[in-house]
């Protein structure tokens, strides 16, 4: 999970402060009547005691980085780890990123072990894989074991170009204890009052395969298995979840099976990092309960668009995004219901703060690059990306319910590894506080 730390870190704390501004680089061009030439150590330069000082420690630094650097395309950087948000308080521990590139310098894979301090669950010991071979091709593994509850072994590969380009392949395969799920409640106006606390066992399977019709237009069919099961929370100072909500759908558990088909419209320049383009996907998924005799069907039917718009000499993309997501039918679990909070929704609260049969999101996000660096031969974005999330729960849709959604204005600061690799941090608030979140990828 904290993987998310070591480039967001790296990148927001230690890379940002190595300066390049004291490292003179002279080149002598063909034809030019005046080359710049390198100063000769037999003439004496005139200095002060400061300037000599300032020089020393740059050389010193660019020494101490350039020891961190491996052979063969392999950069490993030692780091503090911290993280907190709020679900979860703080996190306190180090970790080892060891980044790996290609001839070209792009960054293709990153392996990271850690280890993590939380107060809820003690300590956590981990190792993370995520793979980049291409911008159409991902994939990732990770392994932690907490001394107090959680527990994660995560799978995934996606490959949206596989067959030269003709199908769409992806997996996922998880296992996990979160000690840390939150319920509210159901609607738009559950208060952060009545927050509750349980762990989360879950195993997840996931299969998709798809074909796409030309270069914009594909179609997906995925089959899921979930099986969750609600156990005692690891947050003493909340309620338990079974004590408070007694009679809530799902508490007794669920094996879910679920049939889904998708419609995708993709026009975006790369998959991770976008700049240009439109994404449209809807998708109809039946599912079933099988821990329940009576009826237990529901229908999901979401749709999602996203607009990426780029300007000022494309160093500003201007990200517009709308999300619907809606159940209906009989005896819904709530953890399989709509739920916003979390990273890639209301960035304000933590994840399912706010649940219920029906959702709409919006998101507005201008993203900025302001600098550009190669750092260890990898060349670097440092972006700002102020935002404003808009979203409502809802039983059923109706115009009348649009009133009073929750608004959360932020702001992001992401690093960026060209091609594949975004580092970000983002700030929101809302009417429960501040949140913050620390992740790989974009949001959106």
């Amino acid at each position: 999970m904290l993987i998310r730390l070591a480039l967001s870190l790296c990148a927001l704390f230690l890379l940002p402060g190595v300066s390049t501004g004291q490292v003179l680089i002279t080149v002598e061009r063909p034809g030019d009547p005046n080359p710049k030439l390198p100063p000769s150590t037999d003439v004496p330069v005139q200095e002060t005691e400061s300037e000599r000082a300032e020089l020393k420690q740059a050389e010193a630094k660019e020494e101490a980085l350039k020891s961190l650097a491996g052979k063969e395309g392999y950069t490993a950087i030692p780091l503090p780890a911290f993280s907190y948000n709020r679900n979860e308080q703080y996190w306190v521990g180090a970790l080892m990123p060891i980044l790996k590139s290609n001839a070209k310098g792009e960054l293709t894979d990153i392996v990271a072990p850690q280890y993590l301090h939380n107060p809820s669950i003690g300590e956590t010991f981990s190792v993370n894989y995520f793979g980049y071979p291409s911008d159409t091709e991902q994939y990732s593994a990770v392994a932690s074991y907490s001394t107090k509850i959680q527990r994660d072994i995560d799978l995934n590969y996606k490959n949206v170009a596989a067959g030269g380009g003709r199908y769409i392949l992806a997996a996922q395969a998880t296992w996990f204890k979160n000690a840390f799920r939150r319920f509210f409640g159901i609607g738009n106006h559950a208060s952060e009052s009545a927050e509750t606390n349980y762990t989360s066992r879950e195993t997840l399977i996931q299969l998709t395969a798809g074909i796409n019709f030309n270069q914009d237009l594909a179609l997906l069919w995925s089959e899921r298995f979930h099986d969750v099961r609600v156990e005692e929370g690891a947050v003493k100072s909340l309620p338990q979840t079974k004590m408070l909500f007694p009679h809530l759908t799902g508490l007794e558990g669920a094996q879910v099976f679920g049939h889904k088909l998708a419609l995708r419209y993709d026009t975006r320049d790369k998959q991770l990092v976008t700049t240009s383009g439109t994404y449209i996907i809807g998708s109809v998924e039946l599912n079933q309960n099988l821990e329940r005799r009576e009826p237990n069907r529901w229908l999901r039917t979401t749709f999602e668009a996203r607009q990426f718009i780029p300007h000022y000499n494309d160093r500003m993309v201007f990200v517009a995004r709308f999300l619907a997501d809606a159940v209906n039918g009989n005896k819904t679990p709530f953890y399989e219901q709509p739920t916003l909070g979390g990273e890639t929704t209301l960035r304000a609260f933590g994840q399912n703060r706010f649940v219920d049969d029906t959702l709409l999101l919006v998101n507005f996000e201008e993203r900025f690059r302001f600098s550009r660096r190669e750092i260890f031969e990898h060349e670097l974005d440092l972006e700002v990306a102020p935002f404003v999330d808009i979203g409502r729960v809802m039983g059923h849709f109706s115009f009348d319910k649009l009133s009073n959604p929750q608004i959360n204005p932020g702001i992001g600061f992401r690093v960026i590894s060209l091609p594949n690799v975004v580092g970000r941090l983002d700030i929101g608030y809302g009417k429960d506080g501040a949140n913050v979140f620390v992740g790989l990828d974009y949001p959106f």
